[in-house]
């Protein structure tokens, strides 16, 4: 029977816990902040999609290994191509996406990797 007054006692202490957490969190939260940090966030994530998508649909890139980095709108890729013709391309290719303010094109050109895409 002394089971009820503890657990009544624990969720008491949780309660209080819990109400001093959100108002100290609240006090100090910046809703706006938050909303930009999300905005900012699915921003990055849509051009990275668009990217890849345009990276994909081009025949001419669309069998490299490209990774594609979003942050700020600034895209970074990285990866490699057989020649500086492909690397060219996958840079216009991406600045013609929607959602890029700049590229910075990190692709490596190793004339092996024609040859091994021609494999697959």
């Amino acid at each position: 029977m002394r089971q009820k007054p503890i657990i009544a006692a624990v969720v008491v202490i949780l309660i209080v816990v819990a109400v001093g957490y959100y108002s100290y969190g609240d006090r100090y939260r910046n809703i706006k902040a938050d909303i930009n940090s999300v905005d900012k966030y699915t921003g990055d994530a849509a051009t990275t999609t668009r990217v890849k998508t345009a990276l994909a649909l081009n025949k001419q890139v669309s069998v490299f290994d490209i990774h594609v980095e979003t942050s700020n709108n600034n895209v970074t890729l990285t990866g490699q191509v057989p020649n500086d013709n492909d690397r060219r391309v996958a840079e216009e290719i991406v600045r013609g996406t929607k959602g890029v303010a700049t590229v910075a094109n990190n692709l490596k050109v190793d004339p092996k990797v024609e040859a091994a895409s021609a494999e697959k």
